[in-house]
């Protein structure tokens, strides 16, 4: 009996850890901004939590008015902090299995926005500023 006992508590215990890792395996930072042609831009982090002086994938998916995958932009990020001048930080997204994939590296923390530009062939310019929050430091 008391075995059992014990057996069932590692197993709950066990079960409950492998949740645990497999939920922050897919943590993620997701915000959306419509585009002014209809659809929206997704910019994702792949991390629950933005830190400095480290290298931070990120997705871009570009969802036309129609649903559909647009894949014909050029898009790059605009990295910056609204409350002082920085130097230039534009990690470029590029293209590759379905979406727009890139590197983003925070160089101090504080609040900081994420201009996203977008390029179509025989579109304007497109840029949509997402407030990314606080990043932390490191």
């Amino acid at each position: 009996m008391r075995n059992d006992l014990f057996r069932t508590t590692l197993v709950t215990l066990f079960f409950c850890c492998l949740l645990s890792l497999s939920a922050s395996a897919f943590a993620e930072i997701r915000l959306e901004k419509a585009m002014p042609e209809g659809g929206k831009a997704v910019l994702a982090f792949d991390t629950d939590r933005l830190l400095t002086m480290t290298e931070t994938p990120f997705t871009v998916e570009l969802i036309g008015g129609t649903g559909k995958i647009l894949a014909d932009a050029a898009v790059s990020l605009h990295l910056m902090m609204p409350a002082m001048a920085m130097p230039p930080n534009r990690p470029k997204a590029l293209w590759l299995e379905g979406a727009y994939h890139g590197q983003a590296v925070f160089t101090m923390g504080g609040e900081w926005n994420a201009i996203m530009l977008i390029q179509r062939p025989g579109h304007d310019l497109v840029d949509l500023t997402f407030k990314l929050g606080e990043i932390q430091m490191k």
